[in-house]
């Protein structure tokens, strides 16, 4: 658990870092570019709009499905006096190294806190769930110091028992917070990070629910991502916060500077980087419990988004996947803005579809 995060943030910087020097490489040696006629272009869109979408789907949702069920599971009960001296280190804000090494399984040490002040002793942080945090019946113990870690252990209880491990990779501050669902059962969340670097991130909301002892996944979605490095044919930003609990509701904006962007063709194309906006909305999604697996299922009826269309906005191995899906799910609005009036927008996806074919034969 703990190298995968670190894995994928490389992977995510070496990723994004290629896809700027690539594009940029494309717009300067204009002789490795093909310039591809309207209606290669136009067939180009049409054979994405009627692909099926199965096999992008299922790699972009693996890969924030491996870290929302991959946590630990555990079923360790602390004595009663274990439990009380856990909580007298609560109140001081420190634990014995060795005490914390005895009761938490399979605690794994940020080295540093392994010298200076910390040499002996853990910093931890008490997370409580319940409407009085002296109650202990529902709560979590972060390993470390918020916001000076890039990642924790963070173990939750059941009152004296250890339900559950998480290692959290949060890269700046973990906001772990919680709220009753519509069955009166706890549920808490927070933020993943999947990737960070100059003008790239990318953060998951991972829900969980207390549930006869267990903490259960019960939902993973898109809290801020953000694809800004220049010279790209498309930059996007997508961000969501929960606006409501019972139900579950949560706000997707993207409609800020950044949002779904195409470049401007007629005032100097890729290279000089100014965008016209493509996609420039807000909309609240609502998620209900599945009484049969105890999952948030989300009902898009009444909103902007499906599943696939978010999807689109996840930051992929290969860069080309998550546009080809956004074309794919966004083809009738591409019919439809290509079919306007408007010789700046027609220009921009022209150019977009071009650098993307071009993408694409090259790969």
């Amino acid at each position: 658990m703990k190298t995968t995060p670190i894995i994928i943030i490389l992977f995510m910087l070496i990723s994004c870092g290629n896809r700027a020097e690539a594009v940029q490489v494309a717009s300067v040696e204009s002789d490795t570019t093909i310039q591809y006629t309207e209606n290669e272009l136009i067939a180009f869109l049409d054979s994405i709009g009627k692909l099926n979408p199965e096999a992008w789907v299922k790699e972009l949702s693996m890969l924030v499905d491996s870290t929302l069920y991959n946590q630990t599971t555990l079923n360790y009960e602390l004595t009663n006096a274990d439990f009380e001296k856990l909580k007298n280190a609560i109140k001081e804000g420190v634990i014995d190294f060795d005490f914390a090494k005895r009761i938490f399984p399979e605690l794994e040490v940020d080295s540093l806190f392994l010298f200076g002040d910390f040499k002996d002793k853990f910093p931890i942080e008490l997370y409580s769930f319940d409407e009085n945090e002296d109650d202990f019946k529902e709560f979590a113990i972060l390993i470390g110091i918020n916001g000076i870690s890039l990642n924790s252990d963070v173990y939750f209880f059941n009152s004296k028992k250890i339900i559950a491990k998480h290692d959290i990779f949060y890269r700046y501050e973990l906001e772990l917070k919680h709220f009753k669902d519509e069955s009166g059962k706890t549920v808490i969340y927070y933020n993943v990070c999947y990737g960070s670097g100059t003008g790239v991130w990318w953060y998951q909301f991972n829900f969980y629910q207390y549930n006869n002892e267990q903490l259960t996944p019960v939902l993973t979605e898109i809290q801020n991502i953000n694809l800004q490095p220049f010279c790209l044919p498309r930059l996007y930003w997508i961000e969501s916060k929960v606006v409501n609990e019972k139900p579950l509701q949560l706000k997707f904006v993207y409609s800020n500077q950044y949002s779904n962007q195409f470049s401007d063709v007629l005032e100097g194309g890729v290279g000089d980087c100014p965008f016209i906006d493509f996609i420039n909305d807000s909309t609240i999604v609502t998620y209900h419990i599945d009484t049969e697996s105890g999952k948030f299922i989300p009902v898009f009826n009444d909103s902007k988004l499906n599943r696939n269309k978010l999807l689109s906005y996840f930051l992929a191995d290969n860069w080309i996947d998550n546009e080809l899906l956004f074309i794919n799910e966004h083809y009738d609005l591409f019919l439809n803005k290509l079919g306007k009036n408007d010789i700046i927008m027609y220009n921009a996806i022209m150019n977009y579809l071009n650098e993307l074919k071009n993408a694409v034969e090259k790969r």
